[in-house]
């Protein structure tokens, strides 16, 4: 009877399916095809200020559009496919945060502002960007290259972005350009800025900057404020020629998140649970950070000076940029010493120097259009090593256009690079601390090729192949 139960059911089931597509097929029988009205389609443009070529995606900021509030640079590079942000604190930019391009960081990319690195120098393995001193009222556009694929600058194995700051105008109109925003969030966040652009008699242009933002953070002492200063000259000369003087000062507190456990007797509620088994944020002290005084924190100090002159040659562009990066690092933070806290005060300092040569879209028989320099840094982590590395470069670059579609793109850069290292703790087989304990000279230098080919399959529609070598700047 069992078996007959379950026969039933099945021819029960084929009945119903067969009355199904009886239904169906009524539904459906010949007849004229009425036709559906569809409601209007909307086909979106890219986004609004970005402009994405084989080469280059270049974010236009004063076009540039997204859902929500667009503060900090940070903001904006959200928004490029391929660019991964890390914030260190999710209610504004924060000197530990972490910018990847394709999964490669700080390390094995390059963050330029004008052309110029502004990475720290790696010692002791640090490479990070202050993303706090770029403020957003100060960039006229931001230039992103994915890759190692270009010689035109230095140690970019993970791709380039390279922020071209605001300059003034050229104008004889005395009225200047102002802006104002502020604006308040959760947690006690708030921010005022300002800027004011504008010229003079068609000689002078200029660019000034200021911004405070405050907050008291989502995590217990995790507070932070940054105040940042950025401006400038353009004097604009005879024969074309440009004379930019810029200057850059962002000073930043950042308190570290401390212990904030329930079953302590100092536990905030007004604050989310922080165990000690938390994992820790980037470029935190390793050791758990406690609550109450002395206060965790770092204080931090950065100023930038930048000179660049330009001055039209040919059919080409000569270029000069003399320029300082100058940082400032006050720690104070517990360390486990014998198994027990310490509270410890760090004083670390980076400061870089450099210059760069520079010719580029130099014309010639209508094919080749080149692009060459020469590029000259020093490193150094005073007052205890003013020098850490002397890097010197030469590169070379030529964009032959072999056809309407064909682009092909070769170039070249040399390093030359000497560094102060040191001898590791196991040198030897002698026990010792995995920090310097005497010096000791290193020297690399070699050629680093790159080769790309573009093909304009449609009006919009690019391919392209490339091949590279490259290199970063070692950590000592």
């Amino acid at each position: 009877m069992e078996g007959s139960g379950n026969g039933l059911r099945s021819w029960k089931r084929i009945w119903l399916l067969a009355v199904f597509w009886v239904f169906f097929s009524v539904l459906t029988a010949s007849g004229e095809e009425q036709p559906i009205k569809l409601e209007p389609i909307t086909v979106m443009a890219p986004m609004p200020g970005v402009e994405i070529t084989t080469e280059k995606t270049v974010i236009n900021m004063d076009q540039f559009k997204k859902p929500g509030m667009v503060r900090t640079l940070e903001d904006v590079l959200r928004e490029i496919g391929g660019i991964d942000v890390l914030r260190h604190n999710p209610l504004m930019a924060s000197p530990g945060d972490e910018v990847a391009i394709r999964g490669l960081s700080e390390g094995r990319m390059v963050v330029e502002i004008d052309g110029r690195r502004i990475n720290h120098t790696g010692h002791y393995g640090r490479y990070i960007v202050d993303w706090t001193t770029l403020n957003i009222d100060d960039i006229e556009r931001v230039e992103i290259i994915r890759g190692g694929h270009t010689v035109l600058h230095p140690f970019a194995i993970g791709g380039v972005i390279n922020i071209i700051t605001k300059k003034g105008k050229k104008t004889d109109k005395l009225k200047p350009e102002v802006s104002l925003s502020s604006g308040y969030s959760s947690f006690n966040t708030y921010y005022f800025k300002g800027s004011v652009d504008g010229g003079l008699l068609n000689r002078v242009g200029y660019h000034f900057s200021a911004s405070r933002q405050s907050t008291d953070g989502y995590l217990r002492n995790n507070f932070q404020w940054n105040n940042s200063f950025a401006g400038g000259i353009q004097l604009f000369l005879p024969y074309d020629t440009t004379l930019w003087l810029g200057a850059r000062l962002s000073k930043v507190q950042y308190g570290f998140p401390v212990v904030n456990d329930p079953s302590r007797p100092d536990f905030d509620p007004d604050y989310p649970p922080f165990l000690p088994t938390a994992d820790y944020l980037r470029h935190l002290p390793s050791a758990i950070q406690l609550p109450g005084e002395p206060i965790p924190k770092w204080n931090r100090r950065t100023y930038y000076l930048d000179a660049i002159l330009e001055v039209p040659i040919g059919s080409g562009t000569a270029k000069v940029h003399a320029w300082t990066t100058n940082g400032r690092r006050d720690i104070h933070f517990y360390a486990m010493r014998m198994g027990r806290p310490v509270f410890l005060n760090v004083t670390t300092r980076d400061v870089t120097k450099g210059i760069i040569l520079e010719y580029r879209d130099l014309k010639l028989f209508d094919r080749h259009r080149l692009t060459f320099g020469l590029d000259y840094q020093i490193l150094g982590f005073p007052p205890q090593n003013p020098i850490i590395y002397i890097v010197k470069s030469a590169y070379l670059q030529d964009v032959i256009r072999i056809s309407k579609r064909i682009t092909f793109i070769p170039g070249v850069r040399y390093y030359n690079i000497k560094m102060d290292t040191y001898y590791a703790w196991f040198e030897k087989g002698l026990p010792g601390p995995a920090f310097p304990v005497g010096g000791k000279e290193q020297r690399e230098e070699g050629w680093y090729p790159s080769f790309k080919l573009n093909f304009q399959a449609t009006p919009d529609t690019s391919l392209y192949a490339a091949i590279s070598r490259s290199t970063r700047l070692p950590c000592p």
